[in-house]
């Protein structure tokens, strides 16, 4: 039998508890049998990162292997340096990338995460929370557009945000950002200290730093929950969370400009096209792909471990003589030293993977 850090590993369907409402989409997407819903709408994708919330047990959040009935994380701990190559080097056992797929039925808090900077010196951190979005599907709710807010406006300052947060005017803060409609196939990065907030029918995948660092500028959810006084600052304290935020005002053209992306096709041949969804251009934090073959890619992820998501269709995923075999929903970790890589389509439909990186060789750690 081949060691696990040659050959793809495919994992459990991690679903994470979250204060929102959603994941209805997400169960339409795995064939779940009666979609609902819950609390749970977001599933970590090979995860070494735990959840960070009052509701959370010790485990929440990590991922596990199939075959295994282990978590990743403790599978990568025995043999790190072959199932993370070189960059076990630099970061350790971690990933230092975190994979989600996230469904909202109702909008999501208005949040900002950390970037690397303010990690560090609020939550002695190496990583912040940059992110990026691919929306995959939506839908209306209650007579609502998909959409996403993003951004403050000019002239929202610090005393500002904080006077509406004390008095919970969360009409008034929802006004001091901008509002963007979204359709599949939209991508939109997400700096660290950037406000946002998904709003409803948005069922997207979702890359960033792995962490959980999330600070939350509302004390009830829009389903009428209440929300803990943690889940809002992270354990800082109402007053140093809104050191977290940009309060550089910018306007929609320049936020669409700057931070809405252009996919740009890598390779495209009669079998197959690889699309980069965010790269180097916008971060050396992470990178995202987007992945159609139409019959079969003989695939070099170069020096590097990959996570891949099969958004439709199905396949297999070849690795020298070993076989993992792929379906619609189905997740894969595919270790450093997996190589000899080739995506085979089985059927008439096309089989589209998203696949995502961790951070480049020259990313620097504070």
């Amino acid at each position: 039998m081949k060691p696990l850090y040659e050959i793809p590993l495919k994992l459990e369907k991690n679903r994470v508890y979250r204060p929102f409402i959603g994941g209805k989409l997400l169960e339409e997407w795995q064939e779940d049998e009666k979609p609902k819903d819950s609390h749970y709408g977001e599933r970590w994708i090979s995860s070494l990162t735990k959840a960070l919330s009052t509701n959370s047990d010790d485990k929440e959040g990590l991922s596990k292997v199939i075959s295994e009935n282990r978590t990743l994380k403790e599978i990568i701990e025995e043999y790190p340096a072959r199932f993370l190559g070189k960059h076990f080097e630099k970061y350790g056992n971690n990933l230092g990338v975190l994979v989600k797929v996230l469904d909202s039925y109702s909008r999501l808090l208005i949040q900002v995460h950390p970037d690397k900077r303010l990690a560090k010196k609020l939550f002695d951190s190496q990583f912040g929370k940059t992110e990026a979005w691919y929306i995959l599907d939506t839908r209306e709710v209650n007579s609502e557009k998909p959409y996403i807010l993003f951004g403050f406006k000019k002239g929202v300052t610090k005393e500002v945000l904080e006077e509406a947060f004390y008095k919970q005017d969360i009409k008034a803060i929802e006004g001091m950002m901008h509002k963007f409609y979204v359709k599949p196939g939209d991508v939109f990065f997400i700096e660290g200290g950037m406000p946002h907030a998904i709003g409803s029918g948005c069922f997207l995948v979702e890359i960033q730093e792995p962490t959980d660092y999330t600070i939350r500028v509302e004390k009830m959810a829009p389903d009428g929950r209440k929300i803990d006084d943690f889940s809002c600052h992270q354990g800082l304290g109402f007053e140093k969370m809104f050191e977290c935020f940009n309060y550089k005002g910018y306007t929609r053209e320049f936020i669409e400009n700057k931070w809405k992306i252009q996919p740009k096709v890598l390779m495209e041949t009669m079998e197959s096209k690889v699309e980069m969804l965010i790269g180097k251009e916008q971060t050396s934090l992470f990178e995202m792909q987007r992945v159609v073959v139409k019959s079969v890619l003989q695939w070099d992820k170069g020096d590097r471990f990959a996570i891949a998501i099969v958004l439709k269709g199905s396949g297999e995923l070849a690795c020298k003589d070993f076989k993992t075999t792929l379906a619609k929903a189905d997740e894969v970790f595919i270790p450093y030293e997996a190589k000899e890589l080739k995506w085979v389509n089985y059927g008439n439909e096309e089989m589209e993977l998203i696949i995502c990186f961790p951070p480049y060789d020259n990313e620097h750690i504070i």
